[in-house]
């Protein structure tokens, strides 16, 4: 088996890292600084800014970023960088900051709107501006992605900018950082990284290397992800779940995902639905649908959370870990399905029609739209 593993040049993990940053960045760089308002309103984005005033110059776009980042957005960041002459982008937030502080830091030496690489009229060919990305909630992984997810609100599209140019060259994953995020904003974004690291074991791109991430990341999130819920200040369990969503992101990084993602994208620009909150609603119809495929897969991870379950067959071991989930999902107060969001027959085919892309063509079971179809009718009350 021939892969490529393809990571930021740096990762840096551990409470405190993120005092880490200004020696991390080139001397004396420009800083184009991107927040989401939750860090504005936490005071993490004035603590990174003043940190980083000693040894550099901050261009202050904090609290600009918007959730499911718009493509006029990110042109705003685009715009600021290009006028100020930025040299360097650091992101800090959860994936909507950092995947628009992302695309920026790629486009902004380039020529042309964010749309232009969006719908590939152009194609971001070389390297941009240094980046560095520092979560603020353990989930989406995307501080050592390729990719930005990003929205076209008026074509109603969510899905990724890709390049390998776009992984950013330093990640600082600090657990300290997760402390200040809600319950709601754990409980999403730490399903988002379990479901991430489950379709990245299942998924028909996965290597030895992702496979072994993959399943320690599902084991570390699943075992400690309510007790984070319910204690945002346990800093152990905050630490854990951060190392988990880093595992996550390493495994489904390289491997791609499956068809909880395809269908997520679309469902969320469509209803509004939190994409983490889409996911875990959606991974136990796709688990089901799957099983005929990967039965011995789901149970190879149920044993390893339970290792009681090495007695039994594959089948009870692969519906116990279903069970599992479910149990988890209902404890983090996430719904069973989409009834609260609206969801009807009548939005199929928009959603069908959009969730065609690598994380259905990964899926380890091939989904027609009719498969695609009774997903989702089981998830409408």
């Amino acid at each position: 088996m021939e892969f490529e593993l393809l990571y930021p040049q740096k990762i840096v993990f551990g409470c405190g890292a993120a005092e880490d940053l200004p020696a991390i960045l080139p001397l004396g760089s420009k800083v184009l600084l991107t927040t989401g308002k939750s860090a504005v309103s936490s005071g993490v984005a004035a603590e990174i800014a003043d940190s980083l005033s000693k040894d550099h110059t901050v261009i202050d776009a904090s609290g600009l970023v918007v959730p499911e980042p718009p493509l006029d957005n990110v042109n705003q960041l685009v715009e600021i960088g290009r006028s100020e002459k930025a040299t360097a982008v650091v992101a800090v937030g959860g994936g909507s900051a950092i995947d628009a502080a992302k695309a920026a830091a790629a486009i902004i030496p380039l020529e042309g709107a964010v749309s232009d690489y969006f719908y590939g009229k152009r194609t971001i060919s070389k390297k941009g501006l240094f980046m560095a990305a520092l979560p603020t909630t353990a989930g989406t992984g995307a501080e050592i992605t390729k990719n930005s997810v990003l929205t076209d609100p008026e074509k109603r599209i969510k899905k990724s900018l890709r390049s390998p140019f776009m992984v950013p060259d330093a990640a600082v994953v600090d657990p300290d950082l997760t402390l200040s995020a809600p319950p709601s904003v754990t409980a999403a974004s730490g399903m988002d990284a379990f479901v991430q690291a489950l379709e990245s074991f299942t998924s028909t791109g996965a290597n030895p290397i992702t496979r072994s991430l993959a399943k320690h990341a599902s084991t570390t999130i699943l075992s400690n992800l309510v007790d984070a819920y319910k204690n945002g200040a346990d800093i152990e369990k905050r630490t854990a779940m951060a190392e988990g969503s880093l595992a996550s992101a390493m495994a489904f990084s390289q491997s791609g995902l499956g068809a909880a993602h395809g269908l997520a994208h679309p469902i969320g620009v469509l209803l509004k639905v939190p994409h983490g909150v889409a996911c875990s609603i959606l991974i136990e119809p796709v688990m089901r649908f799957n099983l005929a495929t990967c039965a011995s897969d789901y149970a190879e991870l149920a044993r390893e959370m339970e290792p009681s379950l090495r007695d039994k067959d594959d089948k009870t071991a692969a519906m116990r870990l279903i069970e599992m989930i479910t149990s988890t999902r209902g404890k983090l107060d996430i719904p069973a399905n989409f009834a609260s969001y609206g969801l009807a027959e009548k939005h199929f085919g928009f959603i069908i029609a959009n969730c065609r892309g690598g994380s259905m063509d990964r899926n380890p079971r091939p989904v027609s739209d009719d498969d695609a179809c009774a997903i989702l009718l089981s998830l409408v009350e």
